[in-house]
């Protein structure tokens, strides 16, 4: 009986002394799991960028921008988780015409980029070649041949000075005005070293200084609308207009309509 009863008392210490060191190796175990997971994960395909998708762009082609994105297929989710914001920003720096650039994780390890791009508001003509004008006031030194209708195209600014506060004005103008300006001409005077010239889509030409064009144009469709035949309209000085004619071009005579 007495054997029995000890037998039974060393089996119980045996099960105490195993359920004790099975309470001290659970953390440990536990720990040895996690890192085994982690490193399953670390080398398989699901830890990394499946797929980058681009939206939002029109001038600026996805290539371009999947070249330019600091995220690319396969680039660690290690890499992106809490970054999408910097990454963004990064990615917007790589290119003149993104206005604002939108990273995030769709679908856990896919990556979205919607974009939105200074739109183009004229052309600067060079050598032959017609360089964007940005909305932000950016000129992009890649050419086009062909410039979109219902933007103006500047010409003859040699003095960068001069062609960076043309465009800061311009950039006041009312975009329906915009649309009706066809070309915007460097055109100084003695009097006038300022001077522009602005020859106008509806066949009118007008004329004014750099220094308040971007604040008077506003009034063109009011000095437009009281016009009964095309007109020059000067803006330089106040503003008056009279009228484009042949008879005009041969002598010094003008009618003047203030405004």
């Amino acid at each position: 009986m007495e054997t029995k009863d000890h037998n039974e008392q060393e089996h119980g210490l045996f099960r105490d002394f195993q359920n004790k060191n099975a309470k001290k190796m659970w953390p440990l175990v536990l720990l040895i799991t996690v890192i085994l997971l982690v490193m399953i994960f670390m080398i398989s395909s699901y830890s990394r960028v499946q797929k980058v998708t681009v939206t939002g762009n029109e001038i600026v082609s996805d290539k371009q921008i999947k070249g330019f994105s600091p995220v690319k297929k396969g680039t660690s989710l290690f890499a992106v988780w809490g970054k999408t914001d910097k990454l963004a920003q990064s990615l917007k720096q790589r290119s003149m015409r993104m206005q604002s650039v939108k990273m995030k994780l769709v679908n856990f390890n896919q990556v979205k980029i919607k974009v939105e791009e200074y739109p183009t508001i004229g052309y600067l003509y060079v050598h032959g070649g017609y360089q964007p004008i940005l909305k932000s006031g950016v000129i992009i030194k890649g050419k086009v041949l062909n410039p979109k209708a219902g933007f103006p195209v500047l010409k003859k600014f040699k003095n960068p000075e001069k062609l960076r506060r043309t465009i800061k004005q311009y950039r006041r103008i009312d975009p329906p005005v915009r649309a009706v300006m066809s070309t915007i001409s460097f055109s100084p005077t003695k009097s006038n070293p300022d001077r522009i010239f602005i020859q106008m889509s509806d066949g009118n030409k007008v004329y004014a200084s750099i220094s308040t064009f971007g604040d008077k144009m506003d009034y063109y469709p009011s000095i437009n609308s009281k016009l009964k035949v095309k007109s020059v309209i000067n803006l330089e000085v106040g503003a008056y207009s009279y009228p484009i004619t042949k008879k005009q071009s041969s002598s010094n005579t003008t009618t003047m309509h203030g405004y």
